[in-house]
């Protein structure tokens, strides 16, 4: 006979984990596959990861980025002559 105290049914998780990879389409035949793999495991087509810092930023981000940094850099220069 079981205890009911070492025995309990709510480590039975219904909701998918938050860890779950995540995936992408393979350029080149068209599969599903993970989204950290380097290689494709169905055609081995090597995949290239974008991992620039601008990557997915529209160009007026990145123009007020410059322009921002370009601004604090005056007024510095300003404040401490």
């Amino acid at each position: 006979m079981v205890d009911s105290d070492e025995y309990d049914e709510d480590w039975i998780d219904d909701e998918p984990e938050d860890d779950q990879d995540e995936t992408m389409i393979c350029p080149e035949c068209g599969a599903e596959i993970f989204d950290d793999v380097d290689v494709c495991p169905i055609c081995l087509h090597a995949i290239i990861h974008d991992t620039s810092p601008w990557s997915g930023k529209s160009f007026t981000w990145i123009l007020f980025g410059i322009l921002g940094i370009i601004a604090t850099i005056v007024a510095l220069v300003m404040l401490f002559p």
